[in-house]
């Protein structure tokens, strides 16, 4: 955004893009499905993209929003995401990109569970877990390893 004079307005002084709450769902979806790098880099990528690039958030709001993320016991990137669609939609907002932030995680974590149950194991990796509870056992008997 720019003012008259042609200077590009800082963030906090750009007027707010309005964004609907099914852009910020999918977004959230998106981000909590291909984001990489754990709490901190995620926590990053939403500033960049929703602060910067998209200025959909202010960027009071989202310091305030990670400021409480962090007092908060739990998990970082999920507890701003929640914050920041409760910003502009309250309790709905907040429930829906918090549930669309972690349904990626949590149906990739079933999704391997029902595959390590319905195949039987890994078999390429049971021989190096055996190996270390054999190992384990023979240090408790106070063998030499």
């Amino acid at each position: 955004m720019s003012q008259p004079d042609g200077r590009i307005a800082p963030i906090d002084q750009a007027d707010p893009i309005k964004y609907t709450l099914g852009e910020l769902v999918l977004y959230a979806l998106r981000l909590g499905a291909l984001g990489f790098g754990g709490p901190v880099a995620l926590v990053g990528y939403m500033r960049r993209d929703l602060v910067e690039r998209r200025r959909w958030i202010s960027e009071a709001e989202y310091a305030d929003g990670l400021a409480l993320a962090q007092l908060a016991p739990g998990p970082l990137a999920a507890q701003l995401a929640m914050y920041l669609g409760y910003v502009q939609y309250r309790v709905r907002g907040a429930a829906l990109v918090g549930a669309a932030f972690v349904a990626p995680a949590f149906l990739m974590v079933v999704a391997l569970g029902w595959a390590y149950v319905r195949f039987g194991g890994l078999p390429w990796i049971q021989p190096r877990v055996l190996w270390r509870g054999r190992q384990r056992d023979r240090h408790r008997r106070g063998e030499r390893l």
